[in-house]
């Protein structure tokens, strides 16, 4: 029986080191409500991995210290759009869809000067290293060779005149790749190569413009995959969400792993509870041992009082027959 017993309180022991093992190595757990649906505007609407900043300490336009959502997800409300800071620019967000983890955007920029025609210079699609957004399978990419002097004439159907500086450079537009055109000669030749994603099914027209300034427009598509690994990739794969806190507007975000049903915590306050965890089964463990340790002694000692029952029973019947026979030899 105590064998059994001690067997338990082992594998109750492992099961509750597993437990304070398995925590994620990320500091904090909250309620839902500081996982909130943003609105920005009436076309998008904004939630997680998805975070809107206003700036200055203000999430969605009211002071916070905490938030859900990637940090390469950071949107920013301007005039009711939602605006994606790439390091190439700044895109709005036209459409989230969280089903396939997908987002529609354009380059704010592009057509900042004119309407019609494209100011593509130093305009390169940059994507945040090692971060979750991708292009799809849905995009087309654009080159634009800017301000060029071939000896080699180009098919003229290319041909952006408006983006030409004067009648000795030329600048022309290609669907996905000019690999009929030499690197080291565009190199050369070039005073920018400029790659810009668009969706495919807009690239429509008779002419290239016709073709690329409406594309442009519309946009392209952007894909974000889960995090994998790191402190995002261990909360999500425990249920939580990945965010981040502090303590005051000024301060720098810390990495927090916010989970339904709790309240907010710090890393201190999860590591006070860790160790209190630890401590209570290390406390309920030593009682458990005691008290086993109690129960074999008190069951030991009652064996032991019932051998010396049990033979001084043995003895006194021996006796009790003993005089009784000699009660009867005497009285015959």
């Amino acid at each position: 029986m105590a064998r059994d017993q001690l067997f338990f309180l082992l594998l109750l022991c492992s099961a509750v080191a597993g437990v304070v093992a398995t925590e994620p190595n990320a500091t904090t757990t909250t309620s839902s409500a500081s996982c909130p649906s943003y609105r920005c505007g009436d076309a998008v609407d904004v939630g997680y991995p998805f975070w809107i900043d206003g700036g200055d300490g203000e999430t969605n336009g009211t002071s916070s210290t905490t938030h859900c959502g990637y940090p390469e997800l950071r949107l920013d409300c301007r005039r009711d759009t939602p605006v994606l800071a790439l390091p190439s620019g700044d895109y709005a967000v036209t459409d989230i869809k969280y089903g396939d983890r997908t987002m529609s955007v354009f380059d704010i920029g592009v057509f900042s000067n004119s309407s019609t025609c494209p100011d593509v210079a130093g305009r390169n699609l940059t994507l945040p290293p090692d971060g979750p957004l991708s292009l799809t399978s849905r995009d087309a990419n654009l080159t634009f060779l800017v301000n060029c002097s071939f000896d080699m004439p180009l098919p003229a159907n290319h041909h952006v005149a408006c983006l030409e500086g004067d009648d000795r450079y030329h600048s022309y537009v290609f669907r996905d790749n000019i690999d009929f055109v030499p690197a080291y000669l565009v190199a050369r030749a070039c005073q920018d190569v400029v790659g810009m994603p668009v969706l495919r099914s807009s690239l429509t027209g008779s002419g290239p413009l016709d073709a690329v300034v409406p594309a442009l427009k519309m946009g392209f598509e952007l894909s974000w995959t889960p995090a994998a690994g790191g402190d995002c990739g261990v909360c999500e794969k425990t249920g939580g969400l990945c965010g981040h806190r502090r303590a005051a507007a000024s301060d720098a975000w810390a990495f927090t792993c916010f989970r339904t049903g709790a309240k907010p915590k710090s890393a201190g306050s999860r590591k006070i509870n860790t160790w209190v965890v630890i401590t209570l089964a290390v406390i309920g463990s030593i009682v458990v041992i005691l008290l086993l340790v109690l129960g074999g002694f008190l069951l030991r000692k009652k064996r032991e009082a019932e051998a010396r029952y049990g033979a001084a029973s043995a003895n006194s019947s021996i006796y009790n027959v003993a005089m009784t026979m000699l009660r009867g030899s005497t009285e015959g």
